[in-house]
């Protein structure tokens, strides 16, 4: 087996997106103490499962608020079928914001 380089350095691989849609769900505090929601893409139509820590949440978000969030694409969570719900991908969010309020800034 070859020797390891102290140069050696893991490297992880994630991308980075912003969306720009309407929230379709109620917000919902999960047990690790983020909020998350589903929101549909305005560009795409698809559905992102937003979430974000609880403390950085400065506006309130509820179902047909039109938001802006920025932040880590992840893994798909698969839809289920017998209640005609598509899959979502998750955004791990640093950043969501009213996008009346994105607009003024």
């Amino acid at each position: 087996m070859p020797p390891v380089s102290k140069d050696s350095t893991m490297t992880n691989i994630f991308s980075l997106i912003r969306i720009d849609g309407t929230v379709i769900s109620v917000p919902a505090l999960t047990h690790d103490n983020l909020v998350e929601f589903v929101v549909v893409d305005d560009s795409s139509r698809a559905e992102f499962l937003v979430r974000l820590p609880r403390t950085e949440l400065g506006t309130e978000v509820s179902i047909g608020s039109h938001v802006r969030a920025t932040g880590a694409e992840g893994w798909i969570v698969p839809g289920r079928a017998w209640l005609g719900e598509s899959s979502r991908t998750i955004l791990e969010a640093h950043d969501v914001q009213l996008r009346e309020y994105a607009f003024a800034a």
